[in-house]
């Protein structure tokens, strides 16, 4: 069934398999539209009802049942021809909108198009210049999917090589998937350096994530080297998934680098509440609540979103209440630090809302 592909990275969840249907997450999100659509808790019921709505529709009344008030956006997930537009989406859910652009689609389509390194390094210091007006509100790096977080600085034969080896791929597919690491790490380094002239924030996707991810190069700790780079101390680095499982390391970037800022999400990667608890303890246990912000890393289907608002204010809110009964908040300022995970935290990172 497509629609359980949604909720799992495996590439065995067949329909014919229940790898989907028990996960906590799935049980979590059918009984909660179950609830939302009036029907039974059983999936053909659920989709029937989900059937008879528009795509307009449905993410029009989820948004608003889950007052989602802005969204930061992957603009290279999924793919723009099955994407609301900008104008389609802010119309649907009347939101504050800003949009992220994926680096490595950029960096394969130049590397596509051009034949000298020193010309894909001149157009990408181009394309990423005053990103700002043409509405971006930041960068995204997938490179812990490709090859690793350890983003190093290669010699100038190094970097040549792998560029020769990604033309190779290019001429002989007509395209090339950036697993070539001196030159993606040495084109992340040319992006980096702009982004930090136009104070760009840059996610990273960190830990969880494709099915091919290897977790032993996808620690946070890898960035240390990045977080550390006189050439990057105003750059501002924001680790997403919460780092899971790593959220602890995460937690412990975020506490001693000024400008390293964590997401917690409460969709993507698909846990448990439990699960989601854990890391909430574990995050606002160590970091700066100023450098926390609640995410959902939704994508494709806007269950994800709605459902995610409700678990985070909820998970937070319980978390919050703990914090106070040991002494390590004020129950005054409790709805302060609420607001800034929430919501304030994201919008003056990326220049959203009412704060800029």
């Amino acid at each position: 069934m497509a629609w359980r592909r949604y909720f799992t990275e495996s590439e065995d969840a067949g329909p014919e398999n229940h790898l989907v249907t028990e996960s906590a997450y799935y049980q979590r999100l059918l009984r909660a539209m179950a609830e939302y659509y009036d029907v039974e808790v059983d999936e053909s019921s659920v989709l029937a009802v989900r059937a008879a709505l528009s795509t307009p529709e449905l993410v029009q009344r989820l948004f608003a049942e889950a007052s989602i008030s802005g969204v930061v956006v992957d603009l290279g997930y999924p793919s723009p021809e099955m994407s609301f537009s900008r104008d389609e989406f802010v119309g649907a859910t009347n939101t504050d909108y800003g949009g992220l652009l994926r680096l490595e689609l950029l960096f394969q389509q130049r590397l596509s198009e051009l034949t000298t390194l020193n010309d894909v390094q001149e157009k990408i210091r181009d394309d990423l210049t005053d990103l700002r007006a043409s509405g971006y509100v930041g960068l995204k790096s997938i490179a812990g999917y490709r090859t690793g977080l350890a983003i190093e600085r290669w010699s100038t034969e190094d970097v040549a090589s792998s560029f020769a080896d990604a033309q190779r791929e290019v001429r002989a597919t007509g395209s090339v998937r950036l697993g070539h690491k001196p030159l993606l790490d040495s084109l992340l380094h040319v992006a980096l350096a702009q982004a930090t002239l136009d104070e760009l924030p840059v996610q990273f996707h960190v830990g969880y994530g494709d099915h091919d991810v290897d977790l032993r190069t996808a620690s946070p700790l890898l960035l240390r080297s990045l977080m550390e780079d006189p050439a990057y101390a105003a750059l501002p680095i924001v680790l997403l998934h919460g780092c899971w499982p790593y959220f602890r390391e995460g937690a412990f970037l975020a506490s001693i680098y000024p400008r390293v800022f964590l997401d917690v999400s409460y969709g993507i990667p698909f846990l448990g509440a439990l699960e989601l608890r854990s890391i909430t303890q574990a995050v606002l246990g160590t970091a700066p609540f100023g450098k926390i912000m609640y995410s959902s890393d939704g994508a494709r289907v806007p269950e994800i979103f709605w459902l995610s608002a409700f678990d985070g204010r909820r998970i937070l809110s319980s978390v919050l209440g703990e914090m106070v009964g040991e002494g390590d908040l004020g129950a005054s300022n409790v709805l302060n630090v609420a607001e800034q995970i929430l919501a304030t935290n994201a919008q003056r990172l990326y220049g959203l809302g009412s704060i800029r």
